[in-house]
């Protein structure tokens, strides 16, 4: 029974950060995060400020815990495209299409980026400066994946290939490139399936 009892507890709280998070993704994409008030998100779910504050923190620790549930929901995705590739080049090219393309209709990075070219915005910073909550996890996660399928990936060269992929698709979110994309991914799958580290570099 008490196991019963924390299980449900469990859910329950599950579904309170949920809410908690769904209601902070909908104000933030709809408005500058600046303008996003911590009272809105708890009216929105009908639980007090306090709650939110408890679950999440500051308010920076809830942009952050945004961010986090939209990077395994990335990973997820990521995933399933390698366990369906027969070659890494297939891998590399997939993945970099459905992430940009993610990216064109995310709603949430759209008001980021329009927000921060208009200086308003205090979110895209997370996306360039904050390589330790965003490169270096997304990195990690990336190169896992990628040698859990092709085992005889060297570390050093799949490291230094995932964080070129991460970087590229981060510039592309915040400051588009004019060239014609596909030509941009064929050029940045040939550098990562290409790349070769000298040993004395390793």
């Amino acid at each position: 029974m008490a196991g019963s009892s924390e299980s449900f507890k469990e859910r329950v709280h599950g579904l309170l950060r949920t809410s908690i998070l769904d209601a902070a993704w909908e104000r933030a994409s709809d408005a500058s995060w600046v303008h996003v008030r911590i009272a809105d998100i708890a009216e929105d779910v009908g639980v007090s400020r306090q709650t939110v504050y408890n679950e999440f923190g500051t308010k920076d620790q809830l942009s952050m815990a945004l961010f986090e549930r939209e990077i395994e929901r990335h990973m997820v995705g990521i995933e399933d495209l390698v366990a369906r590739a027969d070659r890494l080049d297939a891998a590399l090219r997939s993945i970099l299409n459905w992430l940009l393309s993610e990216a064109d209709h995310h709603r949430l990075l759209k008001r980021m980026v329009t927000d921060s070219r208009a200086g308003g915005d205090v979110l895209v910073p997370v996306l360039t400066v904050r390589a330790d909550r965003i490169i270096k996890p997304v990195r990690a996660r990336l190169v896992e994946i990628v040698r859990g399928r092709w085992p005889d990936l060297r570390v050093d060269e799949a490291t230094i290939a995932s964080d070129l992929l991460v970087r590229f698709v981060l510039s592309q979110i915040v400051c588009p490139s004019d060239l014609d994309r596909s030509s941009l991914i064929e050029a940045m799958v040939g550098m990562a399936v290409g790349l070769q580290i000298p040993e004395t570099a390793r």
